[in-house]
């Protein structure tokens, strides 16, 4: 094999490398504010709300959000985070009381949340993705706490 053609067949595999990067499934973006379709979602052991909205700024991986939650029996509840998907902690202020949270993503449409009360009482896993249109999100989520858990699927529709 001469020198040139050696050259050549280490360059390809990396030519291969340096073009799969463009090619690799574009990250999505979040942004925008979603609507929690009641109907679509399922509640499993947990009380539906009234109504709820997020509205979400994304800039990869800056991460904020707010939001509120309306049940019949109570007032409506607002909600925040300031952050960023990047496997870092977060101090969170949560309705199972403060904690810390940390955001890591899936894939190219998926994020994970993973919650904790600083009691340690408390712990919540979160799967959200955002559908290929980017109009519809879905939040599985999985929570543990004192004596058994729960397990329910939120689904958003972005207005």
């Amino acid at each position: 094999m001469t020198h040139a053609s050696l050259v050549r067949a280490l360059l390809t595999p990396a030519a291969l490398v340096a073009l799969a990067g463009p090619c690799a499934a574009q990250l999505s973006n979040f942004s925008g504010y979603w609507v929690l379709n009641r109907d679509e979602s399922s509640w499993g052991q947990v009380r539906k709300p009234l109504m709820m909205f997020v509205e979400i700024e994304h800039k990869e991986p800056t991460f904020n959000y707010h939001g509120s939650i309306t049940y019949a029996d109570e007032t409506t509840r607002e909600f925040a985070f300031l952050g960023a998907i990047d496997g870092k902690e977060y101090p969170v202020e949560r309705s199972y009381g403060p904690g810390r949270i940390v955001y890591t993503r899936v894939d190219a449409r998926t994020i994970r949340s993973t919650y904790r009360s600083l009691d340690g009482q408390y712990s919540e896993t979160t799967v959200t993705s955002v559908s290929r249109d980017g109009r519809r999100m879905t939040r599985k989520i999985n929570l543990t706490i004192p004596g058994g858990s729960r397990a329910w699927t939120e689904t958003y529709d972005k207005r």
